[in-house]
């Protein structure tokens, strides 16, 4: 379904710039 995409593009998303603050922290 395209609505799944869309949310596991985003957490995708999130979790990418979760760990971009965790390096950088």
């Amino acid at each position: 379904d395209h609505a799944m995409s869309d949310i596991v593009e985003n957490t995708l998303v999130n979790c990418l710039r979760f760990e971009s603050r965790n390096r950088r922290g």
